[in-house]
């Protein structure tokens, strides 16, 4: 039998070793990221903590000193900044844009002004931009595209290259290289150093799919292109979560001839390439600064389910599980405002002409209890069939038609101590460590309980289980990864109050998944039940 080659990950100066069992048809060794490293995942643990959370209670923070719609705004510092959007002073009788800028610090539950806009053309009481791409670095914030004022200020301009930094630290601004087109209603993001410009239209409002990305410690190199979006649409909403881009929603075409889209795509840097994912259960536009992460899900505040339809809904995304839930709704129909998460808070500033700051507070379900298992083990077949795993820190799981490389993931919980089940969901913490498939993994109900970590093998191991009761998708990506358990938990507490459960890639993919055990220091398997 050939054992796992230590692991060494190196953190700041702090070295960690942890010795497990290899299997020989893992062919290279895997570079992790300290970010990714699922042995050592304190900082995605404690993330966790209130990831499953279904109820906001809402209230209003100070209200911002301007009302305004297609506001975007940035978080840093634990301070929302907010600039330009629509200027509500020359409405009804003009729609053009505003310079004005401000911030709110909710440690004072305050608003100040800040520096006007840069853009131009710009004049006394004309400027700004609004539908711009905005994103920051944690010290900077930068802004692509937009709508800019006309000449007279009378008036907007659909689409511009210009491309700004606002500095917090000297409250001014910067120009950097144009973007290579005038755009706008698009989204700008920043990833690793770089900052990417992605879908929105063009001057004529004609969608566009481009990717353009500009490297911040290179910007005389100018802007340069990237994979396409797979459906280009305008107004769409977009963030990063674990160092990918998540880009949803948005529409095709404008105002009346509007077509709202559903579609989540997510961009990968390192092989430049878009991947669809699940859709959004009521797609959305006019979502350009309401798009926001908290715990480990991705929220969708608002929008506009259809032209001039607004919507109070707010979305969570759990990329874990490639699945929607609806959260309860903002107080109010808002569209074209700025979301932001600031010390645990939901924030939701603007749109629509409103200067409403929302602030919303999640309550976290009191009765959810969080198991960990009383036993874990995977077992192999072939010659490998007599071998017991139970101690290792990890669980493999593998599907094979080949002999000796089917994998099987065993585990056990007590819930003895638990009355009344109405979810119960199995958390189990890995990534597939051969490539960068997606590999569904499937959850049975295991009804015999007798094995033990201790001495199960593939050869003993339990025969007789039930129909599939969930699956789920494992990539190269560290993360936990939940599994619908309630009705298999919901018998079992009505029999001997012991769960026993088996993972297994039921389609024989032929891809390695590591999984931690009970035995690794971090990210151990949980029951969570409510």
């Amino acid at each position: 039998m050939i054992r796992y080659k230590t692991l060494l990950v190196l953190f700041t100066t702090v070295f960690l070793f942890q010795s497990c069992k290899k299997s020989e048809d893992i062919k290279s060794e895997i570079t992790i990221n300290k970010d990714e490293a699922f042995a050592i995942g304190a900082d995605k643990l404690l993330s966790e903590s209130n990831q499953d959370f279904t109820t906001i209670t809402w209230s209003t923070a100070k209200s911002a000193p301007a009302t305004t719609h297609e506001v975007n705004g940035e978080v840093v510092n634990n301070k929302l900044y907010i600039f330009g959007g629509h200027d509500f002073k020359k409405r009804p009788n003009y729609w053009t844009t505003t310079k004005r800028a401000y911030v709110y610090d909710p440690a004072v539950n305050g608003w100040s002004a800040i520096a006007d806009l840069p853009h131009l053309p710009n004049g006394p009481d004309f400027g700004g931009v609004a539908n711009e791409g905005i994103t920051n670095d944690g010290t900077f914030i930068y802004f692509a595209g937009g709508y800019i004022s006309n000449t007279a200020g009378t008036g907007q301009v659909f689409g511009t290259k210009q491309v700004w930094k606002y500095d917090i630290a000297l409250n001014s601004y910067s120009r950097l290289p144009d973007l290579p087109r005038a755009l706008a209603v698009g989204q700008l993001k920043y990833l690793n150093g770089k900052l990417h410009y992605m879908g929105g239209a063009d001057l004529s409002r004609n969608d566009v799919g481009v990717h353009y990305v500009l490297d911040i410690n290179n910007v005389t190199a100018g802007w340069k292109t990237l994979a396409s979006l797979i459906n280009p649409v305008n107004q769409g909403g977009a963030v990063v979560f674990e160092n990918k881009i998540y880009f949803m929603g948005g529409s095709h075409n404008h105002d009346k001839l509007a077509v709202v889209q559903k579609m989540l795509q997510v961009y990968d840097g390192v092989t430049n390439t878009w991947k669809q994912l699940a859709d959004m259960n009521t797609g959305r536009d006019h979502i350009s600064s309401s798009v926001v992460v908290k715990g480990n899900r991705i929220l969708v505040l608002g929008g506009e389910s259809a032209h001039n339809v607004f919507t109070k809904l707010v979305s969570a995304y759990s990329p874990a599980t490639n699945t929607w839930t609806e959260l309860n709704n903002l107080p109010v129909t808002r569209s074209g405002g700025a979301a932001a998460i600031i010390n645990g808070n939901i924030y939701y500033t603007g749109g629509n002409f409103s200067n409403t700051n929302y602030k919303g507070t999640a309550v976290v379900n009191n009765n959810t209890i969080t198991l960990s298992t009383l036993e874990d083990a995977f077992v192999r077949n072939g010659s490998f069939g007599s071998t017991n795993y139970g101690s290792d820190t990890t669980l493999i799981i593998k599907g094979s038609t080949v002999s000796n490389y089917t994998r099987f993931s065993f585990l056990k919980f007590s819930i003895g101590n638990i009355t009344n089940v109405t979810s119960a969901k199995l958390r189990v913490y890995g990534y597939n460590t051969e490539n960068t498939k997606a590999i569904n993994v499937s959850c049975f109900g295991v009804t015999n309980n007798s094995w033990t970590e201790s001495a199960i093998t593939f050869n003993n191991a339990p025969t007789t289980f039930t129909s599939m009761l969930s699956s789920a998708a494992v990539n190269n990506s560290a993360k936990y990864i939940e599994l619908d358990v309630t009705g298999f938990v919901k018998t079992q507490l009505a029999a001997d109050k012991i769960v026993s459960l088996l993972v297994k890639d039921q389609a024989n993919q032929n891809s390695t998944l590591q999984l931690n055990s009970k035995e690794a220091l971090y990210n151990k398997p949980q029951l969570v039940i409510q």
